[in-house]
């Protein structure tokens, strides 16, 4: 994970507080995904000899914290995608990049539902699986939280609300 200021950032761009905030909301999800990973893999190693019952406990929280992070993850795209990304365009930012931006929430939203399709049934949960899907919406989400933050972050630095 990364806490660094994304591509091109000016120290200007990094004090402006619709910037900071984007960038704190979005390292947010970065640690929260961190989180969320290690505990699949301490799962799926066994590092601790755990009960049944415990690893079920464990598993249960897992699909909880995995429901609520998904959930935040899609509120936080639908709102860019239905309401911020058409005023930036508005100010200029590019339709190209406007499009990726969108596109990504779309593999994103498919990622989500196919990890949350493999942590709907308790008893069917395969950890593997499970593993490399949230490996793979990993992946996505940090590549496009970079491209976002390069690309949105300078016409933000620019504006005095947010425009949503």
């Amino acid at each position: 994970m990364t806490d660094l200021p994304y591509e091109g950032a000016t120290p200007d761009q990094l004090v402006h507080p619709m910037v900071r905030e984007l960038l704190c909301v979005h390292n947010m999800f970065r640690r929260e995904m961190n989180t969320i990973l290690r505990f699949v893999d301490d799962l799926i190693a066994g590092k601790e000899q755990l009960s049944s019952d415990e690893t079920a406990r464990r598993v249960r929280s897992l699909i909880r914290a995995g429901n609520q992070y998904t959930q935040m993850l899609h509120t936080h795209h639908n709102l860019e995608t239905s309401m911020m990304f058409p005023a930036l365009e508005a100010e200029g930012l590019d339709a190209i990049v406007v499009d990726k931006l969108n596109a990504d929430h779309d593999e994103i939203s498919d990622l989500i539902d196919q990890f949350e399709a493999g942590i709907h049934d308790y008893s069917a949960i395969e950890p593997a699986v499970l593993e490399s899907d949230l490996q793979k919406l990993s992946d996505a989400l940090r590549a496009h939280l970079a491209y976002e933050e390069t690309h949105v972050c300078p016409f933000l630095a620019m504006m005095t609300r947010w425009p949503i």
